[in-house]
């Protein structure tokens, strides 16, 4: 019989392990609050408070099992970004050298009422421009290597497939169809501004760094990963990427990347490539399915091959 004594000592040793992440979680707060040069370390204060609730979404299935497909897909994105970028940039400058554009329309959005946004620059401080210049540097990135990397902890495969499918791999398909026919330039320079983002361009950057932005990718991405992230049964993690995906929106606004135009066809195109993720692995699991079902009918019939090579007579 176990003693009161041996169970205040196994619920000691299981308390630990219960709130392994919330403690590691917790330091990295404890480590932002603390250490110097803050802004670089809001990545980690994001990836801590986005985990938090983690638990409350975590499929029941070990390690073992689930790492076999969870470590590729969690390397994926990764290894996405490490090597898609100077591909990215090679298209850009074959397309800049084919001028291959159907129709260009920085006049046509430039003599649209509002459209350059002006009302979300109504209120401008150095602080909120610094904090929008960061949202908008890591606005492409952060949005999906955090819901993926969140979902690796929760061992749920599926999740990640969804956010990886539904952010960059569908839409770089979905997008450049419009890239390649329409020409648009951000906003700041066809009105002559500063670039909000203080780059410091010279002209030749400029000509390759400016172009294609309708529809806005950082708008379709972080709207897609907005509705995703209301899947998840964790508030915390579902307001906080909220108010994140909404920022990353608003800094295209607030810093004279985007017209309002390039915002709303960005918000359609993240409907369309949410749908689209959404049937997609919902055929692939219905085939699936079907295909195990199938298996398993071969397999108690011992008949392995009946099903694919041989019709069942009907009997009268």
């Amino acid at each position: 019989m176990i003693s009161s004594t041996d169970f205040r000592t196994f619920r000691t040793l299981e308390w630990p392990k219960k709130y392994f992440l919330k403690l590691c979680f917790t330091s990295i707060i404890l480590f932002f609050i603390f250490a110097p040069n803050r802004p670089a370390h809001y990545v980690y204060l994001l990836l801590a408070v986005a985990c938090w609730g983690v638990q409350g979404d975590r499929v029941p299935i070990s390690w073992k099992r689930f790492l076999k497909i969870g470590i590729p897909l969690v390397l994926f994105p990764i290894l996405m970004w490490r090597y898609f970028p100077p591909l990215w940039n090679e298209v850009v400058y074959w397309q800049l050298g084919t001028r291959v554009h159907l129709v260009d329309l920085d006049n046509f959005f430039r003599s649209i009422p509002g459209n350059d946004g002006w009302m979300f620059r109504v209120i401008q401080t150095p602080w909120l421009t610094d904090y929008f210049r960061w949202i908008y540097a890591n606005g492409f990135t952060l949005p999906v290597l955090i819901p993926v990397f969140r979902s690796f902890l929760a061992k749920d495969s599926l999740k990640m497939i969804r956010y990886s499918l539904s952010a960059h791999v569908l839409q770089f398909i979905l997008i450049f169809p419009f890239y390649l026919t329409i020409h648009v330039n951000e906003v700041w320079y066809v009105l002559g501004q500063p670039d909000g983002m203080a780059r410091n361009l010279s002209v030749a950057d400029a000509a390759v760094v400016v172009v294609n932005c309708f529809p806005s990718m950082h708008t379709s991405v972080a709207f897609a990963m907005l509705l995703l992230a209301w899947r998840e049964k964790d508030k915390l993690f579902r307001w906080v990427w909220t108010f994140f995906c909404l920022s990353i929106i608003y800094s295209t606004l607030y810093l004279e990347i985007h017209w309002v135009t390039d915002v709303i066809a960005g918000i359609f195109l993240a409907l369309a490539a949410v749908k689209l993720g959404d049937w997609i692995i919902s055929v692939i699991s219905l085939k699936r399915k079907t295909l195990v079902q199938g298996n398993h009918n071969s397999h108690h019939k011992n008949s392995p091959y009946v099903h694919s090579f041989r019709p069942i007579k009907e009997i009268d």
